[in-house]
C-alpha cells in the first residue's frame, strides 16, 4: 500500500516515481530503483601554500559521480502510470544502454525529485544481473560520471590610435651550444696572441 500511496502523492505534489537515463533522442526508464548514491569530492594541492594565499586556487572541484542500482523488467503495465505504457522491453532497454557505453553518448539523469536533472552525464560502467526471482528482468548496477562542460569565449580588443596591427610575432631565443672561448687565454685580445 505505501507503493500506491507514494505514486499517487507523486502525481498530485510533484516528483517522479522512476528514475530514467535520457538522450538527445532516446529514453532508458528503470522500473525500480534500489539505491542512489551521488559522489562530490575535491582535490587539494600536496605541496606547501604560502601563509595568507588564496587557498581555492589550490583547491580543485572533482567532478560529480552517481551510483545506482536499478531493475528493469516486462512487468504488468501499471494503470497508475501512465509513462509505463512506453516502456521499451528488456532487450531493447539493454541494448541502448550498451549502444550509449559504446558511442559515449553523453545522458541526463533524472532522479526521484522533480527539479533533479543532472546533465551531461556518461555511463563510465554498468554491471547487469540476471537471476530466478528477476525472471526475463535484470538488476543493473551503474556508475555515472557528470563532464564538465565549458565555454570557450574570445574577445576583441580595440587598438589605440597610432598604434598598428601588426601578425602575430614569436618570441626570439638564440641557443648556443659548444665550448666557444674555452681553449683561449684570457688576455689574448691584448697581446695579440
Amino acid at each position: 500500500m505505501p507503493a500506491l500511496t507514494n505514486r499517487i502523492s507523486s502525481y498530485v505534489f510533484g516528483g517522479r516515481n522512476r528514475v530514467a537515463l535520457r538522450s538527445q533522442t532516446d529514453d532508458v526508464t528503470f522500473d525500480s530503483t534500489i539505491n542512489i548514491t551521488k559522489d562530490r569530492s575535491a582535490t587539494a594541492t600536496t605541496h606547501a601554500i604560502e601563509k595568507g594565499a588564496d587557498i581555492t586556487d589550490h583547491v580543485s572541484s572533482d567532478p560529480l559521480s552517481i551510483s545506482f542500482t536499478a531493475i528493469i523488467s516486462d512487468a504488468d503495465y501499471d494503470p497508475l502510470d501512465p509513462a509505463s505504457f512506453f516502456n521499451k522491453k528488456v532487450g531493447e532497454r539493454l541494448t541502448l544502454l550498451k549502444t550509449w557505453v559504446d558511442s559515449k553518448e553523453v545522458l541526463s539523469f533524472f532522479g526521484y525529485e522533480e527539479d533533479e536533472v543532472i546533465e551531461n552525464v556518461i555511463i563510465e560502467s554498468y554491471s547487469e544481473e540476471q537471476n530466478v526471482d528477476l525472471g526475463q528482468g535484470r538488476q543493473i548496477q551503474f556508475k555515472l560520471k557528470q563532464i564538465n562542460i565549458v565555454d570557450s569565449k574570445t574577445q576583441d580588443i580595440p587598438l589605440r590610435n597610432g598604434v598598428t596591427k601588426k601578425g602575430s610575432s614569436q618570441p626570439s631565443t638564440v641557443s648556443t651550444t659548444g665550448n666557444a672561448g674555452v681553449n683561449k687565454p684570457m688576455c689574448s685580445s691584448i697581446g695579440g696572441g
